[in-house]
């Protein structure tokens, strides 16, 4: 498994590469947020991000197929599959047991972030995953109902109506969003990222405004090698002030980021151009970056 899975990780990787697949918004994010780095800097970053995000991506076609083997009680961890040694951060262990019982949940486009919902729903935890339904409608059920499933049960959950996602949490379901930024839609809220404001998805503060009591957890996969240990953290709100929600949820992010800046996969996307963006800098950099070889 660990040969094939390299084979195919190292063919997407060159395919990306030589297309220049979301070049010039890694180039313009990465020279946004490390504005003193040369665009050698910003090459090599690319390179590296790339051969991380292929590698993860060839897991998520093939429906992420170890998470979906691990054994549902903590007590059976450490847990072998194949060449992988799958455990559960110690300090996490009582915050998996609590995510049973609903909640909402945030997370991002940090390293295998699409593995960490079969994982959980394996432990038994009452997953329902927003996502953004793809054309054509045939690969998007295959998406829906092989992909994003465990046991033939599928986690993901389109919003048609905010509304429903408070029927989701009354139900006790554990309702996750991957919050990234530049949220383009109306009355987004604002915030600072890296250092640089964004524009982020209102749902979160919707739901504590009407569901206050709700537990809100942040959760991540950390990858070492064959191991893979899953993270999870329950935060409370500052003073109970729902315009800290994403002050918290961006520490915790830039911390991940801090420790390896390759995981986050929102480099290839235009998380800084917010409405209110529109002439900074940023744009400055993606037109410095439309010519890099």
């Amino acid at each position: 498994m660990k040969h094939t899975r390299f084979l195919f990780s190292s063919i997407l990787f060159f395919l990306l590469y030589f297309v220049q697949w979301k070049k010039q918004i890694v180039f313009a994010n990465y020279l946004y947020i490390y504005s003193e780095h040369s665009l050698k800097d910003a090459n090599n970053f690319y390179k590296k991000l790339l051969t991380h995000l292929s590698i993860h991506a060839v897991d998520f076609l093939s429906s992420n197929t170890p998470y979906k083997k691990v054994p549902s009680k903590t007590i059976n961890y450490p847990f072998f599959y194949n060449d992988l040694d799958f455990s559960i951060d110690t300090s996490s262990q009582d915050t998996i047991q609590k995510m049973k019982s609903g909640g909402l949940f945030m997370t991002a486009h940090y390293g295998n972030y699409e593995a960490i919902g079969p994982w959980l729903c394996k432990m038994g935890i009452p997953l329902k995953a927003s996502y953004a339904p793809i054309k054509p409608l045939f690969l998007n059920n295959i998406l829906e109902n092989k992909i994003r499933a465990v046991n033939n049960e599928s986690y993901s959950f389109f919003i048609n109506n905010p509304k429903n996602i408070l029927n989701l949490i009354d139900e006790g379901k554990l309702f996750c969003l991957i919050a990234d930024q530049d949220y383009r839609k109306s009355k987004p809220i604002q915030s600072t990222f890296l250092g640089k404001p964004v524009l982020c998805n209102p749902i979160p503060e919707f739901i504590l405004k009407h569901r206050p009591n709700t537990p809100i957890y942040f959760c991540h996969l950390h990858e070492e090698g064959n191991k893979r240990i899953l993270f999870a953290k329950e935060i409370k709100l500052i003073e109970n002030n729902l315009n800290t929600i994403y002050p918290q949820f961006h520490q915790w992010l830039e911390e991940l980021i801090n420790e390896n800046n390759e995981l986050w996969y929102g480099w290839t996307h235009r998380r800084f151009l917010g409405k209110s963006l529109i002439n900074s800098i940023y744009q400055h950099n993606i037109n410095k970056s439309i010519n890099i070889t």
